[in-house]
């Protein structure tokens, strides 16, 4: 009974990771989706851990922004766009994945140049950090606050798997460690429960974080 209730348990995860999306572009979702229906009770931002109660605005008054993990800059170039703008032409698949509320999160707006075109990893010693947060960048590489890094291994499984973006094999490495030292918490998966009602689908890393084990890169 155990095993058969398991089997359909991994079954239901499997459907609701496959079906198809709700389309959103993605000046739905920064105009109204992502605030008023993600985040309208509220919340805290990935990379700094400021909590917020409304909209683009932290309780320090620290500005917020809407951030992909994935990059829009690595998506670009992994579908050979020359720009944003000729991957809208080109690839319909580029409007979904820029969308996806899987790879979207709050980020106060003074880090977004600092991870524009970043890769994650780990950075040994007290680097360049930005005032009152645990993120350190060197040689273009960031390391974010512990209690952030399994969330971000996890988004980026996401968008490889499900939309095949490439990652590197040493950055795949090292978030595969970040995924099985900070598992879920239980505001990720109440995260993940809140995007499947608005955009249809979940994030499978996230249900079962040990799926992670089995990708690969060639």
């Amino acid at each position: 009974m155990k095993n058969l209730l398991l089997l359909l348990s991994l079954v239901l995860a499997y459907t609701s990771y496959a079906e198809q999306p709700i389309q959103y572009t993605y000046d739905e979702i920064a105009s109204g989706v992502f605030w008023h229906q993600l985040y309208g009770e509220g919340g805290w931002t990935l990379y700094c851990g400021l909590k917020f109660n409304r909209p683009n605005i932290s309780e320090d008054m620290k500005t917020l922004a809407i951030e992909h993990v994935y990059t829009t800059i690595r998506m670009i170039r992994a579908l050979d766009c020359k720009s944003r703008r000729q991957c809208y032409e080109q690839n319909k698949q580029f409007s979904i994945m820029e969308a996806d509320l899987h790879n979207l999160y709050p980020v106060r707006l003074d880090l977004s140049n600092a991870l524009y075109d970043s890769e994650f990893g780990d950075i040994e010693g007290d680097d360049w950090r930005i005032e009152g947060c645990d993120f350190e960048r060197k040689n273009g590489v960031v390391q974010p606050r512990p209690l952030a890094r399994g969330n971000i291994a996890r988004a980026i499984f996401y968008m490889h798997d499900r939309y095949k973006l490439p990652v590197k094999r040493d950055t795949l490495q090292i978030l595969k460690k970040w995924n099985k030292e900070d598992p879920p918490s239980q505001q990720e998966i109440v995260r993940n429960d809140k995007v499947e009602k608005i955009q249809g689908n979940r994030n499978p890393f996230i249900d079962d974080h040990t799926l992670a084990d089995k990708l690969s890169v060639p």
